[in-house]
């Protein structure tokens, strides 16, 4: 028999998925309202992903409390997040070579996408190989942008520069993400109450990466692109 705090413990984590990114949205307009944030391109991907979590889980969530399949959902946000950070890279390199492996990799994601729900996980079930396989895509981009900063960028304080951030939070939820994809199908198979404790776990990470891509909108500092 679950305690009271037990169940609102549960809940909270069920729901941060959504909390977490709504009070990102508000954290920023907030920073914006007292002109503590400044804006850059790059930031704009970062709110756009604040909002795409806050509309597309808000529908699961809804759509699961009144027991309707809602994979699809989770299918959409896979893709619109590969969107979204694909562009972030894409802005943030202005090296031609790799503005084309961003290209390249976009395009890998897409076939994995639609092979995927074509033969392997359709819209009614959960796309954790398109997750896991966007993820570490996102990984890989974030680990280039740092190996490029460290090779050419000049002695500075890294941890004052916006973009830092952003590719920190990325490579925090991201990494961690790809684990938890990769697993989720197994653990579909055989303990659905390991899925649920995987999810919320999840949903942690997501939170934490939320809090790491606020400190981004406080930098008031960024990258030249001339060394990227």
């Amino acid at each position: 028999m679950e305690t009271a705090m037990e169940v609102y413990w549960n809940l909270a984590l069920v729901y941060l998925d959504i909390v977490a990114p709504v009070l990102s949205l508000i954290a920023v307009l907030v920073l914006l309202f007292l002109k503590k944030a400044t804006l850059v391109k790059t930031d704009y991907v970062l709110l756009s992903f604040f909002m795409l979590q806050v509309v597309l889980n808000s529908m699961a969530n809804y759509l699961q409390d009144n027991q309707v399949n809602n994979h699809w959902l989770y299918h959409a946000n896979t893709l619109g997040t590969q969107v979204l950070f694909s562009t972030f890279f894409y802005l943030l390199f202005h090296a031609q070579k790799l503005k084309l492996f961003i290209l390249f990799g976009f395009a890998g994601y897409m076939a994995v996408f639609l092979l995927n729900i074509l033969f392997f996980q359709p819209l009614t079930t959960f796309p954790s190989y398109t997750y896991a396989f966007g993820s570490l895509m996102l990984v890989v981009y974030g680990l280039l942008t740092f190996q490029s900063w460290f090779e050419m960028i000049p002695a500075t304080n890294i941890l004052s520069l916006k973009e830092f951030w952003a590719v920190a939070g990325i490579l925090l939820y991201f990494g961690s993400g790809f684990f938890i994809f990769i697993t989720y199908h197994y653990l579909s198979i055989v303990s659905g109450k390991d899925v649920g404790i995987l999810w919320k776990l999840h949903n942690l990470f997501l939170a934490l990466g939320c809090l790491v891509f606020l400190r981004a909108f406080t930098c008031k500092k960024w990258i030249q692109k001339s060394y990227l």
